[in-house]
């Protein structure tokens, strides 16, 4: 199987590379970037056969198209989403290839999702955001939400700073600071997941409240995060694409994703929001100063200071809540990831990209269209399974999985 890798330079799709990898039944994987030097640096490095780099601008429509052509699947970890979701899945459905892509943004998403009858028709297969949020929250919420009856709220949540233990680096991994230094640069360029975040929070997002879609204001603050035997955490709502797609499938009056990175993080946030707005400061070079507040506070949080101590004892990365009934009773179900795999965000969000396209490759996703994950995905706990390997040794879906059930 030739797998077409697009974007796969970055620290995600490096990730999802060398998972897939590992695997006999992929013949070839073509690492496509616009950044030829990385790309071509990063397959040296890892030196495969299998491995080979190739420079592509996606705006290029015909090249683009002529390159999917070629590959028998597509991975796509291209961002910003917002800019180029839709340029490529309309080159996918045109060429009829499965697809792939760890989507984190709600307006492309639901953009992505209209074009589901074309795909349909193209006869493919085309999973968008299986990636950390949205990805690994959606299947934890199905299978969440599988132990209730009736689903009154559920809640979608991820945070940061949390030290849980995370799986043996796999053997193809190559990590970014030897990258850059086989390179012999310092990368000074914005963070592209902070980027994403800062974008999230410039105009109103949608929640599913009382049955309906409403739209707020982003980094509103909401109920602290109380996950069961974990310290509660300060959160607010993000615009994640989970409110908008889980709903789909899952009948429940309420649906929410936020965020706990501490009170102090967020309004950092909220002054960079309001700059941005005021066009004080471009999106770029208030990511860079962000990122430069988060090693600072990460630093004073080693040596024991204020502020990350709000931190401490706070629920692991990536969890959900839901709350409903179970024979009559009042019950709240939560489940978070409790292993992790190797690479911080890279692991969490790169592994279940290429899990997910072995399980495709596999032929145990079946249906066409554009799918979620949780449309996708029929069995949850099939994906954690093979999620936990990366997590640690001889582990499996329930050994990762923290799982809470009380009475309200």
């Amino acid at each position: 199987m030739k797998v077409l890798a697009l974007g796969s330079a970055g620290d995600m799709g490096r990730m999802a590379v060398a998972i897939l990898l590992d695997f006999p039944i992929v013949s070839s994987i073509t690492v496509a970037d616009i950044n030829y030097e990385l790309a071509s640096t990063f397959v040296e490095m890892v030196n495969s056969p299998k491995l080979s780099a190739f420079q592509i601008d996606v705006n290029e429509k015909n090249k683009l198209l002529d390159l999917i052509s070629s590959h028998d699947i597509v991975i796509n970890t291209v961002g910003p989403f917002f800019n180029f979701e839709l340029l490529i899945l309309n080159a996918i459905i045109k060429a009829k290839k499965p697809y792939l892509d760890i989507c984190d943004d709600w307006k492309p998403t639901l953009d992505a999702l209209e074009l589901s009858k074309k795909a349909k028709s193209a006869g493919i297969t085309a999973i968008i955001g299986i990636g950390a949020s949205p990805g690994i929250t959606n299947l934890m919420a199905l299978y969440a939400c599988s132990k209730l009856d009736d689903v009154d709220d559920l809640i979608t949540a991820w945070g940061e700073w949390v030290s849980i233990k995370q799986g043996k680096k796999p053997k193809y991994c190559i990590r970014p600071k030897e990258l850059f230094h086989n390179l012999a640069i310092k990368p000074d360029v914005a963070n592209a997941a902070i980027v994403h975040l800062l974008y999230e929070t410039l105009e109103k997002i949608p929640t599913f409240k009382d049955g309906r879609m409403i739209e707020i204001e982003p980094l509103t603050e909401t109920e602290p995060f109380s996950f069961p035997g974990f310290k509660q955490m300060y959160a607010c709502h993000i615009g994640h694409p989970e409110p908008v797609t889980l709903p789909r499938t899952i009948r429940a009056k309420s649906v929410s994703n936020v965020m706990y990175i501490g009170e102090t993080f967020t309004d950092y946030l909220r002054e960079y929001r309001k700059k941005i707005l005021e066009k004080k400061i471009s999106i770029q070079k208030a990511a860079i100063e962000i990122a430069e507040k988060e090693r600072e506070l990460t630093k004073n949080a080693r040596i024991g200071k204020h502020p990350l101590r709000e931190y401490l004892g706070g629920p692991p990365n990536l969890s959900v809540i839901t709350k409903g009934t179970k024979n009559g009773k009042r019950k709240k179900i939560a489940v978070a990831l409790g292993r992790n795999p190797y690479g911080q965000m890279a692991g969490l969000t790169g592994v279940p990209l290429a899990i997910a396209t072995i399980m495709l490759i596999e032929g145990k996703i079946n249906k066409k269209g554009i799918l979620t994950p949780e449309e996708a995905i029929i069995e949850p706990m099939e994906f954690f399974n093979r999620l936990a390997p990366y997590c640690g040794k001889n582990l499996s879906g329930e050994d990762i999985l923290i799982i809470k059930e009380q009475d309200l």
